[in-house]
């Protein structure tokens, strides 16, 4: 595979570099058992050990947001978010707290929930470890350690714990996938994990080790009756930081068991109770695999498991194998929003024949995915990030992007109160399906379903929340990274500070300043720089940029940046010396791949890293727009502005469109079309791209007045027409 090109550029330094002594950044905590305690690099992904990656993680109290888009989303997580399921999981929602009560003896049973309960609450606990992490009050630290002494007591003497599963009501462990028990204790592994590296109190910590302990058991006593267990496989990633933080090596051939055990007992039966098919990605071994198949969410964890493991063990086959998958998802089957399962109704078929739902395209080309569940999204920006960590290669980076300022942010209203399960990328203006509970809650009680217009504070399956909540307050912690060579990596941009210690153990303190994603100057001073020797920084160049610039202390690079690269900055740095990005943000009317038949002759919009999509709310008359019909000019003519008072405060594209009548006019006057005469064949592995007009073309303007948003804004404003793909005026 073709690797991004990093250039390297030196620019002389100002004045001599000052000597600062080397010191290596510690942090004291005291343990629950009142030990004292250091605690080094511990990363969201702590690969600060892992011999066979790129990149490596910084201490997750390294990295504070300031301000701007990221940190208003992160207070809004951290303030409303949190709450609002916590509000939720107490009630008789389907990830029901009150279970884990329950199976602690703490109140009257049993409790109603669904399967899979547990490991989003665990996601929750997480979310509040990552607000902490951020904040560090103290009432956040009261909390966990409440449900965590709760969960202890949950937990059963072998270090079982599933509270879906109870042995005293007549319940088999392990007798089928669908009962989620290795998802629930993968997501407290992860959670125990976060909380560790959050606060240093390994109350949760010593939890976890019971459970990964007994997995590990269970593993050895039972191996071919877990291998038919392989459903929605958190534990790939929660095992993988557990011996990242334990540096217990049972936990790592465990991980290595998993994976290798991915495929090994297909099952022509095709009974999704005990795997074996595609819907689980366990037909086809994954060193062998080149497709993504089957459920969007438990492949994409899958895939960042089996990255984890190869930052662990470097076996070359893995690798060849997620790169074949990355790139079955994202050259062919993934929208512009990073968008990537299909409609769960479809009811389709893998290419090998196995009943499959909430999945990836069984096909190329077959976009839009208009189900797109919230957690797979993110779980495909996870995937990117990992596969960004491996190799170093901006295109990982670019498409994590994708996800974090869009199909992230859509998940959750601006309120920080409501949420999607589907994001999908067109909408009717319909109120969307109605379900009824079945689960033992009042059968007449209605909640808004899966596929909706509105979003919803509480419904049938609550996974969703918690993977925006921990997720949003996370993201800070993959701006920067550091490699062994001691170079600093910026990977993206937003407000924040940053001090951190290289891998040669000096340090840096930096601070950015910027109005992305709304603006593409970025500026970083740098505030600390305790190293003698010359340092190299490396900026993400977006691939979505025109003719970007970069300067040191005013002087330009002497090199220009390459979209879709890492420029390497390496010089003598000082104090006070300031690197300024521009990153030109022209509005992008973007086409499909014509293999995607149901998009000819549609476009999207995009601006710098945001997709845009026109919402037509029905109680401001929408519906009779929508009905007349909105197209636009291939050479429409969008003006950015930014409103603070709109949508939370977002740039909108304003510009002119054209009617149904607009078109015939227009198609009478025979116009050419931009076909014609194209410059060049698309390339392969190219899904989308700037639309290209036929210099020839006659310039038509529109008489319709829009106002395209981001996409992530829509329904916050009732329920609306929508799309991102919008019908071009041929």
């Amino acid at each position: 595979m073709k690797k991004n090109s990093i250039k390297t550029i030196k620019i002389p330094p100002r004045s001599l570099a000052l000597f600062f002594p080397i010191s290596l950044a510690l942090s004291i905590v005291i343990n629950t058992s009142g030990a004292a305690e250091t605690i080094t690099h511990r990363g969201v992904i702590d690969n600060t050990q892992s011999p066979h990656t790129k990149l490596r993680s910084i201490p997750m109290q390294d990295t504070r947001l300031t301000d701007g888009f990221f940190a208003k989303r992160s207070d809004l997580a951290a303030n409303k978010m949190i709450p609002a399921m916590e509000k939720n999981m107490l009630g008789e929602g389907t990830a029901n707290l009150n279970r884990i009560k329950w199976a602690a003896g703490l109140v009257e049973g049993p409790q109603h929930g669904n399967a899979w309960g547990d490991g989003d609450n665990y996601k929750w606990i997480e979310s509040i470890a990552h607000a902490y992490n951020i904040s560090k009050r103290p009432e956040l630290d009261k909390k966990m350690d409440e449900w965590i002494d709760i969960i202890g007591k949950a937990q059963e003497a072998d270090g079982y714990i599933s509270t879906n599963i109870r042995q005293q009501l007549g319940q088999k462990r392990f007798e089928k996938s669908s009962a989620h028990e290795t998802y629930n204790m993968g997501h407290l592994l992860t959670a125990a994990c976060v909380h560790y590296r959050a606060t240093g109190k390994d109350n949760f910590l010593q939890i976890a080790k019971k459970t990964a302990d007994f997995l590990c058991r269970q593993w050895k006593a039972e191996p071919a009756k877990m291998a038919r267990i392989p459903w929605n496989p958190s534990d790939f990633m929660g095992m993988a930081e557990m011996y990242r933080t334990t540096r217990n090596k049972d936990y790592l051939e465990l991980l290595k068991t998993l994976v290798d055990n991915r495929g090994s007992r297909p099952n022509p039966d095709r009974d999704h109770a005990y795997g074996g098919t595609d819907q689980t990605q366990d037909r086809v071994p994954l060193r062998q695999e080149h497709l993504a198949v089957g459920h969007a969410v438990t492949g994409n964890y899958l895939y960042c498991g089996a990255a984890d493991l190869y930052a662990e063990i470097g076996d070359p086959k893995i690798l060849a194998a997620l790169e074949r998958i990355w790139q079955d998802i994202h050259e062919r089957k993934t929208d512009i929003t990073l968008g990537v399962a299909m409609d769960r109704e479809s009811k389709s078929l893998s290419p090998r024949g196995d009943e499959v739902h909430e999945n990836f395209p069984n096909a190329p080309y077959l976009q839009p995915n208009l189900y797109s569940e919230t957690c797979a999204n993110i779980g495909a920006g996870m995937f990117n990030y990992r596969m960004f960590l491996l190799t170093g290669e901006a295109k990982y980076a670019d498409w994590t992007e994708r996800m974090i300022y869009n199909t992230l942010n859509s998940g959750v209203d601006l309120q920080g109160e409501r949420f999607f399960y589907c994001n999908p990328v067109t909408w009717d203006g319909s109120e969307g399906e109605k379900i009824t509970q079945t689960d033992g809650r009042d059968p007449s009680r209605l909640v808004t379903g899966h596929q909706s217009g509105e979003r919803w504070e509480d419904m049938n399956c609550y996974c969703c929340p918690p993977s925006v909540a921990r997720t949003t307050l996370m993201i800070h912690n993959w701006f920067y990274n550091i490699s062994d060579d001691g170079a600093l990596w910026v990977n993206f941009y937003g407000g924040s500070k940053l001090s951190t210690t290289l891998s040669d153990g000096s340090t840096i303190a930096l601070t950015q300043v910027t109005d992305y994603p709304w603006a593409g100057r970025i500026q970083f001073t740098l505030d600390k720089v305790a190293v003698h020797k010359p340092v190299s920084l490396h900026f993400r160049i977006p691939g979505w940029t025109e003719n970007p610039t970069i300067t040191v202390n005013g002087v330009r690079t002497d090199v220009p940046p390459v979209p879709g690269s890492y420029l390497e900055i390496y010089r003598y740095w000082n104090p006070g010396d300031q690197i300024v990005l521009d990153f030109p943000m022209p509005v992008r009317v973007m086409e499909a791949n014509p293999k995607i038949t149901k998009l000819h002759d549609k476009v999207a919009l995009m601006r710098g890293p945001i997709v845009y999509c026109i919402e037509l709310p029905k109680r401001e008359g929408g519906e009779e727009v929508f009905k007349n019909g909105v197209y636009l000019p291939e050479n429409i003519q969008l003006t950015p502005e930014y409103r603070e008072d709109f949508l939370g405060g977002i740039t909108v594209l304003k510009g002119k469109a054209m009617s149904h009548k607009d078109l015939k006019a227009l198609q009478k006057g025979n116009s050419q079309s931009s076909t014609d005469d194209r410059p060049k064949p698309w390339g392969d592995g190219e899904l989308y791209r700037p639309l290209w007009v036929n210099p020839s073309s006659i310039r038509e303007q529109g008489t319709v007045e829009v106002e395209m948003i981001p996409y992530y804004a829509w329904a916050n404003r009732g329920l609306a027409y929508m799309d991102v793909w919008i019908p071009l005026a041929r």
